[in-house]
């Protein structure tokens, strides 16, 4: 008989002839709270990949002996996630060295592609900041109520990603270059010594 356990937790389980999707729903829906989320599974001993999670997922439970969910809260997520965002601020930060390298060179196809990359990760950056802050917004509206770094910063970096456009579009290369070399790495600068920092201190609290 399959054991099935949350954080190494025996749990009640669902219908006999449930596949491993019903029992992470069940696991989801009746177990957890609302804050938590499900951050891998083990079957039979064994962390599985993103891949091999999927291709179980169809399987019947009754296929296993042992099955374990771990979880986490959305809020110890969001500031395991701040440690990613000093990542990409260092990656956005060299990509811009190599954009200007290639301008420099004349190598403007290379540099057109290294563009394109510098704003894609630029927008999964604000994504996952605007995600992290708003978790722990919930948790510690008191503490931020008293400072708007992250708002300042915010607001800044969109304005600088939005002129950008027009000015690629324009080929505009002294404002483009003036936004990127000097706007934007400094406003990722202060992410990484003021924003970042002020919302790791409130995990502590």
């Amino acid at each position: 008989m399959v054991s099935v356990t949350v954080n190494n937790k025996t749990i009640q389980k669902p219908e006999q002839n449930a596949n491993v999707n019903d029992l992470m729903n069940f696991v989801l829906n009746e177990v957890l709270h609302d804050d938590e989320v499900i951050t891998s599974i083990d079957i039979d001993g064994r962390e599985l990949s993103y891949e091999e999670e999927q291709s179980s997922l169809a399987m019947p439970v009754s296929n296993y002996k042992d099955i374990n969910f771990s979880t986490t809260s959305s809020y110890e997520l969001a500031f395991d996630a701040l440690n990613d965002c000093s990542t990409y601020i260092e990656t956005i930060i060299a990509k811009i060295a190599q954009y200007t390298e290639l301008q420099n060179d004349n190598k403007q196809e290379q540099a057109n592609m290294m563009f394109g990359e510098v704003i894609e990760i630029m927008d999964l950056y604000v994504q996952l900041m605007a995600k992290i802050y708003k978790t722990v917004r919930k948790r510690h509206q008191e503490q931020l109520r008293h400072t708007n770094t992250f708002q300042t910063l915010e607001i800044h970096l969109l304005s600088i990603m939005k002129a950008m456009i027009p000015a690629k579009e324009k080929n505009d290369i002294i404002m483009l270059n003036d936004l990127l070399e000097y706007e934007l790495i400094d406003n990722l600068t202060q992410w990484k010594i003021k924003a970042i920092p002020e919302l790791k201190k409130l995990r502590d609290l």
